[in-house]
């Protein structure tokens, strides 16, 4: 299936996990905030959250500023 990953389209497996695919994208750096379709998951709820057709995934990486 489709989905969209920071505006990249991707082909991912059938019923993938948000929790598969940040494992299979590996993001660079350390926290991330991640929102599929503007609602942002909590990483507690990452294993749970089943990706559906065309769905529009944020991955944002979390930083400290002052």
């Amino acid at each position: 299936m489709k989905v969209t990953v920071n505006k990249k389209e991707m082909e991912v497996a059938e019923g993938l996990t948000l929790d598969a695919l940040m494992q299979q994208i590996q993001p660079e750096g350390g926290s991330f905030a991640v929102a599929v379709g503007m609602k942002v998951v909590k990483k507690d709820n990452w294993a749970a959250t089943r990706l559906s057709e065309n769905d529009d995934i944020t991955v944002i990486r979390a930083t400290c500023g002052g």
